[in-house]
């Protein structure tokens, strides 16, 4: 009854239709019942909805989900692109939580999500899992079901759309489809599933890992310095992307494409360094570097008084090193009305976040765990700019 059905826009689109009912009447309820164990099942969903439409028309896996074998050149055009959009992605989402603080403290909110489970169980449920089944239906189902579009640019930017609304989230949108028009360009050139799949999954492992390591109080707004840096950061991803398509292509380069890929280069670096140059300075509130020599009975080292006069967004860092690996380290700032605002721990950790301050007097409190009885250093650096 269903062999002969042919691959047609609209099954895909109505896939992605239930898989987004899916998330706001199944998939919502479950991840805050069972919290990272429902994103789990939500990814499951994800790939049930996307196989159900291939086995009931019958369609051949091989044709939706081509499996070939990876060569070192695609490798490395695969980790050209993942770069240079992670680069751009990343300013894009910095922008929008300048223009909407908000958003800054969601992505917070998801950032801490992810490390309620141990790190190896995180990067499973949100980096592989979302890797093989989101791709499945994305890059497997839907792609497959635009067949019949000629332009492979349309596609990109269909897929880029779809992957976009996919998110259900006004400030990830742009950022997604960032990602979704590399992973559809990938898929395009390629035609090896396992690429796109790579790419996500790493792209995924990355923001995860990111999110261990800085984890902190959700800040309210970004620095306009902030964007000015990731644009200047951003100058590199034409160049990038240029040696990506570079390495996947066959056909040698358009002359005018190095010129585009010039102008690009200087227009984001240029305009990077412009608000850089224009972002208000000023100087540190607090920036000291000490050793601290701690064994079990060592009593927490708090450094007080510190004063905040303008309440805003400041830029919070600590740089807490044990050569030993034996004593976690934990710093606390506090206000004095004995509000913590950010609190952050390791054995050897680097963090960095913006972070709104109110006015008043802080405290910046160090606490030493370790089971040694001989004195073991510790260094320390903390600042607030």
């Amino acid at each position: 009854m269903f062999e002969n059905v042919k691959p047609k826009w609209y099954i895909g689109i109505g896939a992605l239709v239930i898989t987004i009912a899916f998330f706001v009447f199944g998939a919502a309820p479950l991840q805050q019942w069972l919290g990272m164990w429902g994103l789990a099942i939500t990814e499951l969903g994800i790939l049930l909805i996307a196989l159900f439409p291939i086995f009931l028309f019958k369609w051949k896996l091989c044709d939706i989900m081509p499996l070939k074998k990876v060569t070192l050149k695609q490798l490395l055009a695969v980790l050209l692109l993942f770069v240079a959009t992670f680069i751009v992605a990343n300013a894009v989402s910095v922008i929008m939580f300048f223009l909407f603080p908000e958003a800054a403290q969601m992505g917070a909110g998801m950032a801490d999500f992810y490390t309620t489970v141990p790190f190896a169980l995180s990067i499973t449920i949100m980096s592989v899992m979302p890797g093989i089944c989101e791709e499945v239906l994305h890059r497997g189902l839907i792609q497959y079901t635009l067949k019949d579009v000629k332009s492979p640019l349309t596609i990109m930017f269909i897929m880029a759309l779809i992957f976009g609304v996919f998110h259900l989230d006004m400030y990830r949108f742009l950022p997604s489809a960032i990602i979704g028009f590399a992973l559809t360009y990938i898929m395009i050139k390629t035609e090896n599933f396992l690429l796109p799949v790579v790419f996500h999954a790493v792209n995924n492992a990355v923001a995860v890992a990111l999110s261990y390591g800085t984890s902190a109080t959700p800040a309210v707004s970004i620095p306009l310095a902030s964007i000015g840096i990731y644009l200047a950061l951003s100058s590199l991803s034409p160049f990038l992307v240029y040696f990506g398509v570079k390495l996947l292509s066959t056909e040698k380069p358009k002359r005018k494409s190095i010129f585009i890929t010039l102008a690009l280069t200087l227009l984001l670096s240029a305009t990077g360094i412009g608000i850089l140059a224009f972002s208000p300075l000023r100087p540190p509130i607090t920036d000291f570097t000490f050793t601290e020599y701690v064994n079990k009975e060592t009593p927490p080292n708090i450094h007080s008084n510190i004063l905040i006069e303008t309440e805003g967004v400041y830029d919070l860092s600590v740089l807490m090193s044990d050569v030993t690996i034996t004593v976690i380290t934990t710093v606390r700032v506090e206000h004095e009305d004995g509000e913590i605002v950010w609190e952050i721990g390791g054995a050897d950790l680097f963090a960095n976040r913006p972070t709104t301050l109110r006015t008043g007097l802080y405290n910046i409190i160090f606490t030493f765990e370790t089971q040694s009885e001989q004195k073991i250093p510790v260094d320390i650096s903390f600042a607030i700019k």
